[in-house]
């Protein structure tokens, strides 16, 4: 019995040959297993922050709405002692003219209920105030309008929707997308790619982006995109300092055109039937 019990001993005590493979193996098993292990205790790591892109809404997206009423915020760019640029028209004019004509529009529509960011057209309101009185009215969608201007010939349309790797970015973009597509439909030329861009401060500067850029950046785009609690969208409706972008989409007749495609893209976007005419 003694000699069966040192064979025994022996036997368990022999070196036993591992190859690196199963060592490695063994360790990935492990660390699969604590990395689970962390997550459940102390959530999973936040992969947005560390990603440096995000992906393009693709065709098939859809945000999702839920049921009507929806609050759109109508925000007119410029008011008050703030005229914005001058040129044919001046952006103010043209903005509060785009504003009011839009907001008849969804007045008439039962789907909506408008508000505005502004006490009135002649009122002074800073972008934080601007946004902050969207928020509080929890608006569902947010569009900012604006006029563009250059020393050049420059003309056409482009909008900017909130940017990537920011909450509400896929939909802002699925908005954009609507605005530069009705806008292009009415007559107008789109500026860049498809009349999408983002825009960033950059040591006060602005810098453009095109729509294929998806980088994630730290810089701040228009402040009342970047404070914005919902989709939000800022256009620049036609160049004010070109007298044919004016002709369009910036005098009386171009500010009903631009707010129906304006209207028409908000009924796109929730998924209504637009009407055939704002209430008079």
């Amino acid at each position: 019995m003694r000699k069966q019990r040192r064979r025994i001993a022996s036997k368990h005590s022999r070196p036993v040959r591992v190859g690196w493979q199963a060592v490695a193996l063994a360790a990935a098993v492990a660390l699969g297993l604590a990395l689970r292990i962390g997550s459940a205790l102390y959530g999973a790591p936040d992969t947005y922050r560390e990603a440096s892109a995000v992906e393009e809404p693709g065709p098939d997206f859809r945000p999702e709405v839920g049921d009507p009423p929806y609050v759109v915020a109508v925000d007119a760019g410029h008011g008050g002692s703030d005229p914005g640029a001058t040129g044919v028209v001046v952006e103010r004019d043209m903005t509060a003219a785009t504003a009011e004509a839009l907001l008849a529009w969804l007045r008439a529509d039962p789907n909506y209920q408008p508000v505005t960011t502004r006490a009135g057209y002649d009122v002074t309101a800073t972008p934080t105030e601007r946004v902050q009185q969207a928020n509080r009215q929890r608006a569902d969608l947010l569009l900012s309008i604006h006029g563009n201007s250059a020393a050049t010939e420059a003309s056409g349309f482009e909008c900017y929707p909130i940017t990537p790797g920011r909450t509400w970015h896929r939909e802002s973009v699925y908005f954009a997308r609507l605005l530069a597509e009705g806008m292009q439909a009415a007559g107008s030329t789109l500026r860049g790619q498809g009349g999408v861009r983002y825009i960033y401060y950059q040591q006060g500067q602005k810098v453009l982006a095109e729509a294929n850029d998806l980088q994630i950046r730290d810089e701040e785009t228009f402040t009342v995109l970047e404070q914005a609690d919902c989709p939000a969208v800022l256009a620049e409706q036609c160049f004010v300092t070109n007298a044919g972008d004016v002709d369009r989409f910036g005098d009386t007749d171009g500010c009903q055109l631009a707010a129906r495609v304006y209207y028409q893209a908000i009924c796109a976007y929730f998924g209504t039937t637009p009407l055939e005419q704002a209430a008079p």
